[in-house]
């Protein structure tokens, strides 16, 4: 079974530097949510260790010193179940993080798997919300990161996520190896950092995380 001092060193294997604790954290986490799993749809995935590389490693390679994050007030949009979002605390325990998403019963999951792995109040909210309709309910130029994993193609990402970010704000997209990564998304989105990966198998698993910041 995977622990903490295994994916902080699988971690570096991607470029991601993070301390043991706060990978127990993630770990933690994790855990959690696969326990939720049993009862709310929230992965296809119940073998833990191919979640902990599917979802939690995943999810580290934001934590690649290529795209140089210091983020404050952070959103992850159509969050599903906590990740990538949950990385972002792990990653950065000073930033506020906010997970959105439509379903309910998801969301109110991921607190109960918050709650489970002791993240510190305040850090972590969730909020139900269509992200078409997050600019007019006060999130306009509201975040600096913005992330999204498995949740719509790049484009319709930029879209959405052009009103949230602020000027010199970040949108990360993961997409795998056969994807075309366009320059540039509508909304004065220029893609600024692109760092390849592979996830440990089997089966090995080429991925690439792309950055794209607001003009």
């Amino acid at each position: 079974m995977i622990n903490a001092p295994e994916l902080t060193e699988l971690a570096t294997g991607i470029g991601c530097e993070i301390p043991q604790d706060r990978a127990e954290l993630l770990l933690a986490y994790l855990d959690a949510m696969l326990e939720e799993n049993l009862k709310v749809n929230m992965t296809s995935i119940r073998d833990r260790e191919a979640a902990v590389v599917f979802h939690a490693l995943d999810s580290l390679a934001m934590g690649n010193e290529a795209f140089g994050l210091r983020p404050k007030n952070c959103l992850d949009l159509g969050t599903g179940n906590g990740f990538p979002g949950i990385a972002i605390a792990c990653l950065f325990p000073k930033a506020k993080v906010l997970l959105m998403d439509r379903t309910l019963k998801k969301l109110k999951a991921i607190e109960r798997a918050v709650s489970t792995a002791g993240f510190q109040p305040g850090q972590i909210t969730t909020l139900q919300m269509d992200a078409r309709e997050a600019p007019a309910r006060g999130y306009r130029k509201a975040f600096d990161l913005i992330t999204t994993r498995a949740v719509g193609t790049a484009s319709e990402m930029g879209v959405l996520a052009k009103p949230l970010l602020i000027k010199g704000g970040n949108l990360l997209c993961w997409f795998g190896e056969e994807t075309e990564v366009a320059a540039a998304l509508p909304g004065d989105l220029r893609r600024k950092g692109d760092v390849p990966f592979t996830l440990p198998g089997p089966p090995e698993r080429a991925r690439r995380l792309v950055s794209y910041r607001r003009l």
